[in-house]
């Protein structure tokens, strides 16, 4: 249990990670297109602050919202896994995939078409995050628990 709950922990920091720097590298290029100074200082300081910002502040802190998101997958995954041959690690990865993939997309619909994860707001946006869910399930499903009915997929 310990084991299990230290890898879904794991999994969120990954996934929180990659969509936090992917949004503000977003950022900082559009920044970059419109003539304003970037530099690696400044790259580094963005990405430090909102590691801790976007986290900690705001109505839906990313952390939260994807914690939500993957425990919903994860045990609709666990659930899967009973009457299913999958192989765990990919379908967790599916999960975690699945996870991201209904943030990005139901957030615009409850917040009247926005979307305020600026990186999800190109195509190209939404898979980064997508593939950082899938990468955030792999890990959890990689991680053995003991005692599962399903140890050996």
């Amino acid at each position: 249990m310990i084991k299990q709950i230290q890898a879904f922990l794991i999994s969120l920091l990954i996934a929180t990670f990659l969509l936090v720097t992917h949004t503000t590298a977003t950022n900082l290029f559009w920044l970059q297109s419109i003539g304003m100074p970037v530099d690696m200082g400044i790259v580094v300081s963005a990405m430090a602050t909102d590691l801790v910002g976007m986290n900690s502040k705001g109505a839906f802190p990313a952390i939260g919202l994807i914690f939500v998101g993957l425990l919903i997958a994860f045990i609709t995954a666990r659930i899967i896994a009973i009457w299913s041959s999958i192989k765990k690690p990919t379908l967790y990865a599916m999960a975690g995939g699945a996870a991201l993939l209904a943030i990005v997309a139901l957030m615009p619909l409850a917040f009247y078409n926005l979307d305020l994860i600026a990186g999800a707001r190109t195509l190209v946006g939404k898979v980064y995050l997508v593939l950082a869910g899938v990468l955030a399930g792999y890990y959890f499903g990689s991680h053995p628990r003991k005692g599962g009915s399903n140890d050996t997929n």
